[in-house]
């Protein structure tokens, strides 16, 4: 049967009354005897003081007695009944005193006066004796004058004290009985005071054992006390009392019966007051425990579901202090490629990349080190080679010495962030690059809406019509023209909304002073179909052509004709670049439309990706991942066509800048890539070219060009090899070799085909313009410009057949290393 908590715990309370009670009891038990004992001490240490002051002063008053009977001159009396009066009357009116005598200073007795049971005789000169051979003797002869002695040595009877004065000739001794003295120290005081003197008892006693009494001048033991009172330097009395039990064992009795009894029921009582409410709440602490042990088991198991998730979800990794990976979450292993055990054991630094700045890595463990926490962000690598950017949070691990141990990193993956930015930095070279240009061409170009109001201008247009940027935004196109032809420009600009291209009107424009302007007019109606590119040239030179071609026409047909062939060359040209520009802006455009929803795509199919891996291992789940994996496959080609798309559509720029030559042959042949796949194979430094394995940093070959031209040139070289290719009827005959080499501070770079050679014919003249091998296609231009291009870029490109095939060389200064 189990017995209550309630009766537990009054038996408790109980049990420690009364164990608390008997220690009170002893304890003042112990304290009232102490507080006797004490007393009784001080009381006996008190009367032994006084009893020593008493002997002492009865041992001056008979010192006293001696020098007042040498004062008395007693030896010059002869009448001995004379004498005899004088010592009664001084010496023998104290009944202790027992004997008198007068020693010469040879130990021969002069006078001796006795008492002998109440009389008192002068003893006759026959019987005097020589008491040199008296123990006390020797003592007395070295006394100075009037120096007294006293001496104890009776042994028979202690209590006997002789007096000795020294005089000139002689010794006075006077012997006196102590024993009523003593008599009277031991009856007439509380405490009884026995007197020893060498180990013999004055008084009476029955206890006989008082050896460990003569060790010093005063002695206190557990049963007696005891005091030594001197008689000169080697005689002595030493007075012991006993020290005496006085407790009343009765009173005591019956006080500790009253005690326990009151103390008990004490006990009871608050026993009983106490122990109900505090089972009561031992009760409800039960209760809580028992609500508490059940939260913590639930909390217990969301913790683990929650370090499951965790593990999952978010990527982490927890270090010893030497920087070897201790523990890393599956989500961060398959982030990385890797699996747990590829990393656990493992120094971290095998994944960051080697890009990462020295200073940074230092700065970022000098702070961490210090014992505080680190926010930034990091480059690293992936198993398979693929860097990556994360923003990371670094945590230091302390022991319970406040020492670190390790340190816990938590990571979010900013890879995809860190290529938007890029991305937009681009966007805005490419902006300030159009920005340079629309203000720095020779045409005057403006930007209208679909109503004719100018929203951005040119400073050339505001030149051509000596008007400031500001009064032009105030107008439109039609104000700017003579009033007859303001229906005319409206009926344009309604016919260049439908076709959206009209280029090389000529127009009569009004100044600002009202003089009058001759101007070429194109308009352009942009991808968004609300504004026009509002474009005027200067006729001023074509006028003076087209006069001094009338006067010359008759003399010099065949170069009029020539030059009007160029002529309308240019004008194609113009057209063709206006188109170009429109092309590059819809390419503009459409990669920025592109890849909004591809970054979508890619950031679902990797959601995806863990959605599969959760699911069962079955066949199905296999042709998921290989499914996601083709389509990651074509994400990425699309995500690469784009990024050429959108570097071929910047404008180029006209100043020359440091530019990697191989990364403008991969953003060619990327643009190529849709035709030379159907064509023919492309090599490029021995390596197939593929669509799914473009790395632009492979190889750096670092010339100062501009960028957009160079990449021009290999447009042009590329296509022309691949019309030739595309006329030899085995696919697997037809091959591009592309390489790109250093030749002694020149890069190099070398196109040879297998399409069977220049015509020796053209070979010679292969860059000049007009000249061209194709019989249904081109103009014979392209080569023309390249050559122009590579003149520019302070290059050299020439052409040569070798083997079965064409070489086009093109030869570039090497950048010089600073």
């Amino acid at each position: 049967m189990r017995v209550s908590f309630y009766i537990k715990l009054f038996l408790a309370f109980i049990v420690f009354a009364i164990l608390l009670l008997g220690f009170s009891s002893f304890a003042f038990n112990n304290f009232y005897e102490f507080h006797n004992q004490k007393k009784d001490k001080e009381n006996i240490v008190n009367i032994l003081n006084y009893q020593e002051n008493s002997f002492k002063s009865y041992v001056r008053f008979f010192d006293e007695k001696l020098f007042l009977l040498n004062q008395k001159n007693f030896l010059q009396i002869e009448d001995k009944e004379k004498s005899l009066e004088l010592f009664k009357k001084i010496l023998f009116n104290n009944e202790n005193i027992l004997e008198f005598k007068v020693i010469s200073l040879d130990a021969q007795e002069i006078i001796k006066v006795t008492k002998d049971l109440g009389n008192i005789k002068i003893v006759p000169e026959e019987k005097l004796q020589n008491i040199y051979s008296n123990s006390y003797y020797k003592n007395i002869r070295t006394l100075k004058e009037e120096e007294i002695w006293h001496d104890n040595s009776n042994l028979e009877k202690p209590t006997i004290i002789n007096f000795i004065l020294r005089e000139k000739n002689y010794f006075l001794i006077l012997k006196v009985d102590f024993s009523s003295f003593f008599t009277d120290i031991y009856k007439n005081f509380d405490k009884k005071t026995l007197v020893i003197s060498d180990n013999n008892i004055v008084v009476n006693s029955d206890d006989k054992n008082f050896d460990s009494f003569k060790k010093d001048d005063i002695s206190l033991t557990n049963q007696f006390i005891s005091k030594k009172i001197y008689l000169n330097e080697n005689k002595y009395f030493i007075f012991i009392t006993n020290i005496e039990e006085e407790v009343n064992n009765n009173y005591l009795q019956e006080y500790y019966k009253s005690i326990i009894i009151i103390g008990l029921g004490l006990s009871i009582i608050l026993s009983l007051l106490f122990s109900k409410p505090i089972a009561k709440l031992n009760k409800i602490i039960e209760d809580e425990n028992k609500d508490l042990d059940l939260s913590i088991k639930k909390n217990f198991i969301e913790l683990n579901e929650n370090q499951k998730v965790i593990d999952k979800h978010i990527m982490f990794i927890r270090m010893s202090k030497n920087n070897i990976i201790l523990e890393a979450s599956s989500a961060f292993c398959y982030f990385l490629g890797f699996s747990k055990g590829e990393l656990i054991g493992h120094d971290y630094k095998m994944l960051i990349h080697k890009d990462t700045k020295k200073m940074e890595y230092i700065k970022l463990w000098k702070f961490v080190k210090k014992g505080k926490s680190y926010v930034g962000e990091i480059k690293g690598i992936k198993k398979d080679g693929e860097s990556f950017w994360v923003d990371l949070f670094v945590e230091p691990n302390f022991d319970n010495l406040k020492q670190i141990v390790g340190y816990t990193i938590i990571t979010y993956d900013t890879t995809y962030k860190k290529k938007i930015e890029e991305l937009y930095k681009n966007m805005n070279n490419q902006v300030e690059q159009y920005n340079a240009i629309f203000e720095n061409v020779n045409s005057g170009i403006a930007l209208i809406d679909l109503e004719g109001n100018f929203k951005k201008i040119n400073s050339t247009f505001s030149k051509f019509l000596k008007y400031n940027n500001e009064e032009l935004l105030g107008m439109k196109c039609i104000d700017i023209v003579p009033e007859n032809s303001k229906k005319l420009l409206s009926k344009i600009l309604k016919e260049a909304r439908e076709i959206e291209t009209i280029s090389n009107i000529e127009k009569i424009f009004v100044k600002k002073y009202g003089t009058l302007i001759h101007l070429e007019l194109s308009l352009s109606l942009l991808s968004d179909k609300k504004h026009f590119v509002f474009v005027v040239n200067s006729l001023e030179d074509k006028r003076k052509l087209q006069e001094l071609n009338q006067n010359l026409e008759l003399r010099i047909n065949q170069e009029v004709e020539k030059s009007i062939q160029k002529d309308k060359i240019h004008q194609q040209e113009q057209i063709k670049n206006a188109k170009l520009t429109s092309i590059g802006s819809l390419a503009a455009g459409i990669a920025h439309e592109i890849n909004t929803p591809l970054t979508y795509i890619k950031g679902n199919l990797e959601l995806m990706g863990y959605d599969i891996l959760d699911l069962p291992q079955s066949e199905i789940q296999e042709r998921m991942k290989h499914d996601s994996e083709k389509i990651k496959e074509g994400i990425n080609r699309i995500a690469n066509i784009v990024e050429s798309m959108r570097e071929m559509s910047q404008s180029s720029k006209e100043i020359k800048e440091e530019t990697n030559i191989y990364a403008t042959l991969i953003t060619s042949l990327t643009m190529a890539y849709n035709r030379s796949r159907q064509v023919s194979k492309i090599y490029l430094n021995g390596k197939l070219f593929d669509m799914d394995s473009i790395n632009k940093n492979e190889y750096i070959y670092l010339c100062k060009v501009q960028k957009q031209r160079m990449e021009q040139v290999w447009i042009i070289v590329i296509n022309n090899a691949l019309d030739e290719l595309i006329k030899i009827d085995n696919y697997e005959d037809r091959i591009l070799n592309i390489n790109i080499f250093e030749d002694n501070n020149e890069i190099i770079i070398k196109f040879k085909d297998t399409a069977g050679g220049i015509n020796k014919e053209i070979i010679s003249d292969i860059f000049e313009p007009f000249i061209s091998s194709k019989l249904h296609s081109g103009m014979g231009v392209g080569l023309n410009i390249a050559k122009k291009i590579v003149d520019e870029q302070d290059g050299k490109i020439r052409a040569y057949n070798e083997d079965s095939g064409a070489v086009f060389e093109i030869r570039l200064q090497k950048c010089e290393e600073e």
